[in-house]
């Protein structure tokens, strides 16, 4: 078994230093003064992989990370039923021989996690924060240069770390270090705390910090989408207040998170923010993640479909129809049920609710539970519009869908993660369980381990998925999409599952990806709440069907292949039982190589086999092949192509 990180805390004052060593292990973390400022260094496998970089917050113009002495208060060494082993030490940091605040540190195998408490009695004004992680010379990396809450603007780069001051970088960013080895950076357990970005800094150093939206600090608004001409736009460093926790006497930030990996595979496997997320409340998830009314499962949506009437109940009943023939567990009812009464030609008098209990009730009957839209707030200049923010209509609507046979919520338009807009997220959640409902949220911030802490909440947006296609060049800018998905399963989904809506073979399809990399798609960009975004009669007709039909959501180990380049080739390998499914997509050049299929058990396989059909892009062709477990598989690709393979051991 590999060793524990290793961290130890220097303190440096004018020449003078001491230092103290606590244990051996794979990745060091120091902390040290120098010059007044507290400093971080991080090794892994004996290399520096981050050089001296501040600590600290700026707390009521009070720099925390200066002047101060640091002390070990508790250790603790901790495992998960894996034997995931890591270390948990608290710090107490003193400021004038006072106690100041606390610094908790985990140590992993694969990562260090830090973060801060507080001592307070009441509310403390944030002005900026100073961790940061400064990285070696020849350092690379890939990031989105937007805040995922406006997940339809996200340009991932692909830089120098040198060449990235004044840029502000979505976490979870990554970082292909000079030696080969893999870095990310993100942050965890977001709660009751103002969610974080990273900003790049001179030097390769990256810190972490806060932004808000333009709109709302114009208009005087905390959370929901803005004016249209601010929907993009952020205001940096703006102070804000924190407070401790219902209960509480301390202000507790999220994790700062670093995960390290010698290769791709490490970093998609790393496990960090699912062991530093808070548990679930035993009274609202008795068994957590198992609690029996919590099921993921595969869904449709008719969103992005073609035809005027995309929204209406008939249709509606047409896509449960088609759910039930393709084995799938639910339908999304988007944006424009609320409106039913007014836009349904044989209203009667009929309310929002009738008609809605009447797709469920149709639904139900053949094995297809509903989800419902709603925005966590009214947009700008929408009348129609009823959010999730007052109590008593929270606390209405859903016991409502509840009662009609409601199964799960999709909540819509936060478009901020400060600290008001996080708690409200929080409490959309804790009254989503009360009823026994699940949860998506949409145009919102990344995921920082709420899943693991609310079971019910089955994925979060924060990602440019197929609702921007169209808009490339005007309202969604991005660089093109086959460079765009192989960059986010190394990035993005570091964090947790996304919902990109994957899946389209008509106007939401990139005319720049094949259908075979769409089909692909529903296996590499994984969630427990997997919405396609296809024509039924697209995946009804689909040679590819099978594929849609068995999809798993959640599954039992995930291997990255080590052809896989991030903005050139994903290639992952997932297992479910004991069948494997190997989900291929290329980037913008052909690709005409090999793939290593050394996470097979050794002995023959039967191979039914999904891709492009010889060059032309629009069209799939379904075959079966034999191939044997650690030999090397040769491929061919187009220009973003695809590759689906499920492969069932023989005899």
């Amino acid at each position: 078994m590999s060793g524990i990180s290793k961290v130890r805390f220097w303190v440096w004052t004018g020449l003078l230093s001491c230092s103290v060593q606590l244990v051996a292990q794979h990745a060091k973390l120091d902390l040290r003064e120098v010059r007044g400022q507290l400093c971080l260094e991080v090794q892994y496998h004996d290399k520096v992989v981050v050089e001296a970089s501040p600590v600290g917050l700026n707390v009521d113009h009070v720099l925390l990370g200066t002047e101060c002495k640091v002390r070990e208060e508790a250790r603790t060494l901790m495992a998960d039923n894996d034997g995931y082993r890591n270390f948990a030490t608290t710090y107490a940091v003193e400021r004038d021989d006072t106690l100041a605040y606390y610094i908790d540190v985990r140590e992993f195998d694969d990562g260090v996690a830090l973060r801060y408490r507080i001592p307070s009695a009441g509310p403390r004004c944030v002005y900026d924060e100073q961790t940061s992680f400064t990285f070696p010379v020849g350092t690379h990396v890939w990031y989105a240069s937007g805040p995922f809450q406006y997940g339809w603007v996200q340009a991932y780069q692909d830089r120098a770390v040198g060449d990235i001051a004044g840029e502000l970088l979505a976490p979870p960013a990554t970082f292909r270090l000079p030696d080969g080895s893999y870095a990310a950076l993100t942050e965890a357990n977001l709660r009751h705390y103002h969610g974080a970005v990273l900003f790049g800094q001179p030097g390769g150093r990256v810190q972490f910090g806060y932004v808000e939206n333009e709109g709302h600090v114009l208009a005087g608004t905390s959370t929901g989408i803005p004016a249209g001409p601010y929907q993009h736009s952020v205001v940096r460093s703006l102070p804000w207040m924190a407070s401790p926790r219902p209960g509480s006497s301390e202000i507790v930030t999220p994790w700062r998170v670093l995960m390290l990996a010698d290769d791709l595979d490490g970093l998609v496997n790393n496990r960090i923010i699912a062991q530093v997320a808070d548990k679930p409340d035993p009274e609202l998830f008795p068994q957590g993640a198992q609690t029996d009314w919590i099921r993921p499962g595969r869904s449709v949506f008719t969103w992005l479909v073609e035809g005027d009437n995309r929204l209406s109940v008939a249709n509606h009943k047409r896509y449960v129809d088609g759910a039930a023939e393709l084995g799938l567990q639910s339908v999304v009812v988007d944006d424009g049920w609320e409106l039913w009464p007014r836009t349904e030609p044989d209203a009667a008098g009929k309310s929002k609710w009738d008609f809605l209990k009447e797709l469920v009730d149709y639904a139900r009957a053949r094995g297809v539970d509903i989800w419902v839209w709603r925005p966590s707030s009214p947009r700008y200049g929408n009348k129609d519009d009823i959010g999730l923010q007052e109590a008593g209509e929270r606390r209405a609507f859903m016991k409502k869908c509840a009662e009609i046979g409601v199964k799960g919520l999709k909540v819509d338009f936060f478009h901020t993660e400060n600290a008001y807009t996080v708690d409200l997220m929080e409490e959309i959640l804790r009254e989503a369980a009360r009823n026994r409902l699940m949860v998506i949220f949409h145009g919102v911030n990344k995921p920082t381990g709420d899943s693991f802490t609310y079971p019910n909440l089955l994925a979060k947006e924060a990602v440019r998925g197929l609702e921007s296609v169209g808009g490339e060049d005007s309202w969604a800018p991005g660089p093109p999409w086959p460079y765009h998905n192989t960059v986010l399963p190394f990035t993005r989904w570091l964090a947790g599952p996304a919902d990109y809506t994957p899946l389209n073979f008509r106007a939401f399809c990139p005319p720049s990806v094949t259908f075979a990399h769409q089909l692909a798609s529903i296996y590499m960009f994984t969630s427990p709440m997997l919405i396609f975004a296809a024509d039924m009669e697209d995946m009804l007709a689909c040679p590819g069907r099978q594929f849609i039909e068995e999809v798993p959501v959640t599954w039992d180990e995930t291997r990255v292949l080590p052809e896989s380049r991030i903005g050139r080739l994903a290639a992952l390998a997932r297992r479910k039982g004991d069948v494997w499914y190997l989900t291929v997509m290329n980037g913008e050049s052909p690709y005409d190589g090999e793939l290593t299929l050394d996470f097979l058990p050794s002995g023959r396989y039967r191979a039914t086999v999904a891709t492009d059909d010889g060059d032309d892009r629009r069209h799939i062709v379904v075959r079966t092949d034999k191939v044997r477990g650690g030999k090397k598989w040769p491929v061919r690709l187009l220009s973003g192509g695809g590759l689906l393979v499920k492969l069932e051991r023989e005899g």
